[in-house]
């Protein structure tokens, strides 16, 4: 019976027919968080064996990875919520162990992950876009919600999956597009030049790449090690004193001369402060980003006029930076007239 298999069980036997039932994946959730509701690294590589053993679509299971596996790269060490260079590590080798990526694990857990993470390592954002490349281009099977996908074209699934990995968590067009980014999103548009792609794929196509050209500033989020700071015990038990510090001082219970010996900046005073810092450097960052370089200017040439042939997608980013450029520069005659 499933329900008293282990986690490694069960990843035998689906390995062998293919299949996750119901039974599985209530037998795995109990094996995984029966005992202490954490997720340990074993466990979490037992779970991954379980999605590569895998041949058919099960939405249980893949809600259930999604979930599991989230909580084992952010939630299991301080800060929570921050994907560490180690677990980001980790996740990238589980997926590289299969050949090609599944729609409903692989890139369902990518795309979770960095949708959840206050912050994710710019190598790991990069190897999300490139592997949702391979999954456009070539993936064929079920998503995470059992939409067969069909691959070479972009449909309207592949642009919710890569607004989740572009954007994350931040509002549409806020997050930082990097260089290998850019270069995904035009290997999709190169290699889906002719398909039935969606409409939608033009837009979010001009506003990634106008994102790196033109605006590539980030999100204003603390840095992992300061929340990693910020989420000390001490650092939370200096904030707990002084708050309640204030309670009892405002109710004449404590001498005013020993808080005034013993106060100390509050984490929330500290809170606000780096936020307000982020954003100062965020709106500088704007202003410069905002303005086209030849170096950039040579990048965007080079890739249209990479095969010859401007598609869709190109020509609509072409008139985004005709649009949003505060100061072009440079000369982009030769690009701009190729969407006369």
């Amino acid at each position: 019976m499933a329900g008293s298999d282990t986690v490694h069980e069960i990843a035998l036997r689906v390995g062998v027919s293919g299949k996750v039932e119901a039974a599985d994946v209530l037998a795995v959730r109990r094996a995984v968080y029966g005992g202490d509701c954490l997720v340990s690294r074993a466990e979490a590589e037992a779970v991954y064996a379980v999605e590569r053993g895998r041949r058919g679509h099960c939405g249980e299971w893949s809600e259930f990875f999604v979930e599991a596996l989230t909580d084992f790269v952010l939630n299991q060490e301080l800060p929570v919520g921050y994907l560490s260079a180690e677990n980001a590590a980790w996740l990238e080798g589980q997926i590289k162990l299969r050949k090609e990526p599944s729609m409903d694990g692989d890139m369902a857990i990518v795309a979770n992950v960095i949708e959840r993470a206050s912050e994710v390592p710019a190598s790991f954002a990069a190897f999300a876009l490139r592997l949702a490349k391979e999954a456009v281009i070539y993936g064929d099977g079920a998503d995470a919600k059992g939409r067969v996908h069909a691959s070479g074209r972009v449909d309207e699934a592949d642009v919710a999956m890569l607004k989740r990995i572009l954007w994350g968590a931040g509002s549409e067009g806020l997050l930082a597009v990097s260089r290998d980014e850019a270069e995904a999103l035009f290997a999709i548009a190169d290699a889906t030049t002719g398909a039935a792609n969606v409409p939608e794929f033009d837009d979010l196509f001009a506003k990634a790449i106008g994102n790196y050209l033109l605006g590539a500033t980030g999100r204003a989020v603390p840095s992992r090690e300061t929340a990693l700071r910020w989420q000390t015990p001490t650092q939370y038990k200096v904030d707990v004193v002084q708050s309640l510090s204030q309670i009892l001082r405002e109710r004449g219970k404590i001498n005013p001369k020993f808080l005034k010996d013993t106060q100390a900046t509050t984490l929330a005073q500290e809170v606000e402060d780096e936020h307000a810092r982020l954003n100062m450097k965020r709106d500088v960052e704007i202003e410069v980003a905002a303005i086209m370089t030849p170096e950039k200017a040579s990048w965007l040439t080079d890739r249209i006029e990479k095969n010859g042939l401007m598609n869709g997608p190109e020509k609509a980013l072409v008139k985004f930076i005709e649009r949003e450029a505060s100061d072009l520069g440079v000369d982009l005659t030769g690009v701009f007239a190729k969407v006369a």
